[in-house]
C-alpha cells in the first residue's frame, strides 16, 4: 500500500509533455489570431461551440475538485488514509476532471476560431490517455478490489460511452 504524498513518478513526463503541448498550441491561436485573422474576432458557430466547451468545462473541473475535497492534487499521488471518492460526479466517470480539461483545452482554440491552435490541442488526448492508465494503475494498487469494482460500474471520461 502506497501512503507516500509525493507525486507518482509516472506523472512527470505527463506534465512536462501536456505543459509543452498546451503552450505550444496557445502559441500556435496567438499567432493564428494575430497574424492570418488580423485580431478581428468574429462571433461564430465556432467561436460559440468554444465558449460553451470552455464554460462546461471550468464547472466539471470546479465540481470534480471540490468533490474530492482534500484527495485533490496536480500531481497523481496518494495521501495517508486516502479515501476512494465515488460520490457526486464521481458517481458518473472515474476521471471528470480530466474531462473537463480535454474540453477547456479544446474550446480556447475554438474561440478564437484558430484551426492550427486547435490541431495542436488535440495532442493532449492521448497525453491524457497516457495519465489515466498511470493514474487508474496507481489506484488499483492502492485501493484494489474496491476501485476495480468502481471500474466495473463507472466509466472513464463519458458516462455510458467511454
Amino acid at each position: 500500500m502506497t501512503t507516500s504524498s509525493q507525486t507518482e513518478k509516472a506523472d512527470k513526463p505527463f506534465v512536462v509533455s501536456a505543459t509543452f503541448v498546451f503552450v505550444l498550441a496557445l502559441l500556435a491561436v496567438a499567432w493564428d489570431f494575430v497574424y492570418l485573422q488580423g485580431m478581428v474576432y468574429r462571433i461564430n458557430i465556432t467561436a460559440v461551440t468554444g465558449l460553451v466547451l470552455f464554460v462546461i468545462g471550468i464547472v466539471i473541473r470546479a465540481v470534480g475538485k471540490r468533490t474530492l475535497g482534500k484527495y485533490y492534487s496536480y500531481g497523481l499521488r496518494i495521501i495517508p488514509n486516502h479515501k476512494l471518492v465515488t460520490r457526486g460526479i464521481y458517481k458518473h466517470v472515474r476521471h471528470p476532471i480530466t474531462l473537463a480539461a480535454m474540453m477547456y483545452d479544446a474550446g480556447i482554440p475554438l474561440i478564437f476560431s484558430s484551426v492550427y491552435g486547435f490541431l495542436l490541442m488535440l495532442g493532449l488526448v492521448p497525453l491524457f490517455l497516457y495519465r489515466i492508465r498511470i493514474e487508474e494503475k496507481m489506484l488499483v494498487k492502492r485501493f484494489g478490489d474496491e476501485y476495480c469494482e468502481y471500474m466495473k460500474r463507472t466509466k472513464r471520461l463519458i458516462p455510458i460511452i467511454y
